[in-house]
């Protein structure tokens, strides 16, 4: 008997024991207008701190006072009845945040239209494909007359044109006097889009400053994605957003040409080749599928991008399952500056899987070497093409 008493006991002595705190002594504000960057590794307190602040879960300890009306954007689906039409969601998204159903009347063709969901407004949710919920509900966040919009990796998929529109409209609210939370590993976009940037690590604020400072500082530490980790990245910790599944990227590496590797953040000389290889698996035979990389600077415009139909060399990779894709970039033309490497695979219109900002990727100007000054070149790239100069004749 002495012992089924213990055991209780015991149970909950260890249950204390492993008791870890999402957050711990964060405390910071933020003004009017701004655009607030929230970085960090998952697990690192970051949606938790969203789900308070959006007033979804209640903190254990502490308070979070926000003033005036929240639209909030965490996950695809929250928020939506499923079993209401999208109209109807959207005028339920108005009541939650105390809009008077004529100003949500007043803002509903705007949101149609950004969301592309017209045809199919009467539809009920639970019939909508995932990136239909997401468009309409970063749709109704944006355009719901809400002071403060607090969104959680909405760049974290997307064609390159609902990105844009998505950071053309975060861009314009704030210069409109609304308050934004942003938190995305996408650093190009936090850097490009945000006035600061707050760090958390294990539940901890780690640094407060501006995007530059902070997110260099987080990529050396080795916290971020572009850390000091080996030249091959695991990419299977890394955030997805939403995808529709049916594989999964698992590695990336990078190799410089000829031969040789390098710890991240890769680094590479200006003109000098290198080479991606991407590892996956897929849960089964997918004819057709399409590995692809994009590189994107810090200002978070899209560089170079290559995929895998472009100019597929050797045997098809239809029936391949467990297979790794490289591609050599013999001749990059990227200027001297930090940039973002994201991966994506996938089928038709459909996103198997998708990593962004997976790693840093810093082209250095060679010119004190006696190469020709980079920074005399504009535009994005800066290629470089053979010229001949010849004596002129004497005609």
């Amino acid at each position: 008997m002495v012992e089924y008493l213990r055991r209780p006991r015991d149970a909950a002595r260890r249950a204390r024991q492993m008791e870890v705190k999402a957050l711990e002594e964060i405390s910071f504000s933020i003004d009017q207008g701004e655009v607030f960057g929230i970085i960090g590794r998952n697990g690192a307190g970051k949606s938790t701190l969203l789900k308070i602040l959006s007033r979804i879960t209640n903190p254990s300890t502490g308070r979070a006072e926000l003033r005036g009306r929240v639209a909030s954007l965490l996950e695809v689906g929250t928020g939506f009845h499923p079993e209401l039409t999208g109209r109807e969601n959207v005028y339920l998204n108005g009541m939650l945040i105390g809009m008077p159903s004529r100003e949500v009347d007043s803002a509903f063709d705007a949101i149609c239209e950004f969301a592309g969901v017209g045809p199919y407004i009467n539809v009920p949710i639970k019939r909508y494909s995932s990136g239909m919920q997401l468009r309409l509900a970063f749709a109704v966040a944006a355009h719901l007359a809400a002071d403060i919009m607090i969104i959680d990796e909405v760049l974290a998929v997307g064609d390159a044109e609902f990105q844009r529109k998505c950071l053309g409209v975060m861009r314009n609210v704030s210069s409109r006097g609304r308050t934004t939370l942003f938190v995305s590993h996408n650093m190009s976009a936090v850097e490009s889009l945000c006035t600061r940037v707050m760090w958390l690590d294990r539940g901890r604020v780690r640094a407060i400053g501006s995007p530059e400072h902070v997110i260099q500082e987080y990529l050396a530490s080795g916290s971020g994605e572009g850390g000091h980790q080996p030249a091959e990245i695991d990419l299977g910790d890394l955030s997805r957003g939403w995808t529709l599944g049916g594989g999964r990227l698992s590695h990336l590496i990078f190799e410089r040409e000829p031969g040789g590797q390098t710890r991240p953040p890769w680094r590479v000389a200006f003109g000098e080749p290198f080479s991606l290889s991407v590892r996956y698996k897929l849960d089964r035979p997918t004819p057709g599928h399409v590995l692809g990389i994009s590189i994107r600077n810090d200002r978070g415009d899209d560089i170079l991008t290559s995929h895998s139909v472009d100019q597929l060399h050797g045997s098809s990779s239809d029936q391949l399952t467990n297979a790794t894709g490289r591609v050599t970039l013999s001749q990059p033309w990227l200027r001297p500056g930090t940039y973002y490497i994201e991966v994506l695979l996938y089928s038709g219109i459909q996103l198997i899987d998708y990593v962004g900002d997976a790693v840093a990727l810093v082209v250095e100007d060679q010119s004190a070497r006696g190469a020709p000054p980079v920074a005399l070149k504009k535009g994005m790239v800066a290629p470089v093409w053979p010229w001949t100069i010849v004596p002129a004749s004497n005609d």
